[in-house]
């Protein structure tokens, strides 16, 4: 039988070799940032980032002979089919990219429909996957609490109701507040135990929900492989999959979206919303060269969209200090990331 996988990657070290110090040498080392901790330091990929029993199913929410690992052994099946293509486009970009002295590289198509769409599946999942995505769902639960509290309210009100009318149970004002009360105290705690205990299920469950739909968006975007011909090495971090809004309006499908995913320190996989950038059309599937500007805004989207950690091939952190210095919510523990219109007491 095999032994359970303790600790568990929310970012493939298959992805990671890409940013190494050295990706030929045996030994994989990368150079991290620490947000929490404001640190910087070098280790083996295969120490970061990771959770003992990230995935894991709780055992209350296992069958006896099923597999509480199965989300762990599908994503080691899904990061072997991710290396070989990162891998192929990688050689792509470079042959491409190689040519640049002697014809116009940036004119050739470097991703036909079929590695397209497979990208797709791969940012998808990769976007899903993470500890970052996971303390998403957990402040969506906290933010939307009240609202939830007060619909379980109702609904209790008028299941008590109706039983005491069925049967004819004579209910005051009082009695009626105290069954109320004791039911909603019952529930809030089975709820709160099973979002607790079972939060691994429900993160699986949302992204094998939402893979596919979120994977049918993005193929519709125009994709740039930006190249980065610069002195500063692109950025990668423990959340990879990154967004920003140019009119403000959120989600991948909204109009002014675009979405980076670094795949190594020179390259950087890019989606345009069509509508927005329409003007981009005509390089869709081409290499892009990207300025000193463009590389410092997305390795800042990489900053702001991580968890914990950024990565880099180098010990080139300046920007990371200066944002945690300007923006201390960035790299905290307990940074917000969603922003609701406060509510009036009186409408919950």
């Amino acid at each position: 039988m095999e032994k359970p996988k303790k600790n568990q990657h929310y970012v493939p070290q298959s992805y990671l070799e890409n940013f190494s110090l050295d990706p030929k040498k045996k030994e994989k080392q990368i150079f991290v940032f620490d947000k929490f901790n404001q640190t910087k330091f070098s280790t083996n990929i295969k120490n970061i980032p990771l959770e003992r029993y990230f995935y894991d199913f709780h055992e209350i929410l296992v069958s006896p002979g099923e597999d509480p690992q199965i989300v762990e052994n599908l994503f080691t099946e899904i990061e072997g089919e991710q290396k070989k293509l990162l891998k192929h486009i990688q050689k792509k970009i470079d042959w491409i990219f190689s040519l640049r002295k002697k014809s116009n590289a940036y004119s050739k198509k470097v991703l036909n429909q079929s590695q397209k769409i497979d990208l797709s599946y791969v940012v998808a999942f990769q976007w899903f996957r993470t500890r970052e995505f996971r303390n998403f769902l957990l402040e969506m639960r906290e933010v939307n609490k009240p609202l939830f509290d007060k619909l379980i309210k109702q609904e209790m009100n008028e299941i008590i109701t109706q039983f005491a009318a069925e049967y004819s149970i004579p209910l005051n004002e009082e009695s009626a507040s105290e069954i109320k009360s004791m039911l909603f105290e019952i529930t809030d705690d089975k709820l709160s135990f099973m979002y607790k205990e079972g939060l691994s299920a429900i993160h699986s469950n949302f992204m094998f929900s939402y893979y596919e739909p979120a994977s049918q968006i993005l193929r519709k975007h125009i994709y740039l492989i930006g190249i980065n011909d610069t002195d500063q090495p692109l950025f990668t971090s423990d959340h990879p999959v990154v967004q920003y809004s140019h009119l403000g309006l959120k989600g991948i499908n909204s109009p002014g979206i675009e979405i980076a995913f670094p795949i190594n320190s020179k390259a950087i996989l890019i989606m345009k919303e069509k509508s927005h950038f329409d003007k981009f059309t005509k390089l869709d599937s081409n290499l892009f060269p990207l300025t000193l500007n463009d590389v410092n805004f997305y390795n800042q989207l990489q900053v702001y969209g991580s968890n914990r950690f950024v990565f880099c091939s180098e010990n080139r952190f300046d920007s990371v200090e200066e944002i945690c210095k300007n923006n201390p919510d960035v790299c905290s523990n307990n940074k917000t990331r969603i922003q609701l219109k406060e509510i009036p007491a009186d409408d919950l």
